[in-house]
């Protein structure tokens, strides 16, 4: 497949879940030959990846998607040091980690994924996010759909004082 894709030089290429279902060996086998081919070619590369540890080591932007909308934007280092919206932080909390107790639980997101043929009006992530209730202007969340602006964003109707608040008070703790 690899080679397929190179044989026209493109400018991108889009790898869809590349190391999907492959063992620790092979996926960065894979990994090595994707960072050697994007040198060696001049491509850029969109990863689609639920694998943060793959994103943080191929990525240098990130783009956090959320029921088929972009929910966070920033430089890696910025999305996974310090994340600015509560799927973000939910992904970053149910990750294991090696300095946590053997016997430590995950902390799954609440709730269930949405119907992506019937989203939820709004933001999309508002039925399972545990800080709505803390958006001034009840009911915005439901009803407004927060944008996604700038080149370091979250589309999420906190102010950037509550969602730094809740970040350094809430979710680093947890995030070690």
């Amino acid at each position: 497949m690899i080679a397929m894709a190179l044989i026209c030089d493109p400018d991108l290429l889009i790898a869809d879940e590349p190391t999907t279902a492959l063992d620790v060996t092979v996926q960065a086998q894979i990994l090595d030959l994707l960072k050697d081919l994007q040198q060696e070619f001049g491509s850029g590369i969109i990863f689609i990846t639920h694998d943060l540890g793959v994103i943080a080591d191929m990525a240098d932007d990130i783009m956090v998607m959320y029921a088929g909308s972009a929910v966070e934007r920033g430089t890696t280092e910025q999305v996974l040091r310090s994340p600015q919206h509560p799927y973000t932080w939910g992904l970053l909390n149910s990750m294991p980690r090696l300095d946590s107790d053997t016997g430590a639980r995950l902390s799954p997101i609440p709730g269930t994924p949405p119907s992506l043929l019937n989203p939820p009006s709004g933001c999309r992530f508002h039925p399972r996010c545990a800080f709505q209730g803390r958006v001034a202007g009840a009911g915005r969340c439901t009803t407004e759909r927060p944008p996604l602006a700038t080149d370091r964003a979250s589309a999420c109707h906190l102010t950037a004082d509550q969602k730094r608040t809740i970040f350094i008070e809430e979710i680093k703790p947890r995030l070690g």
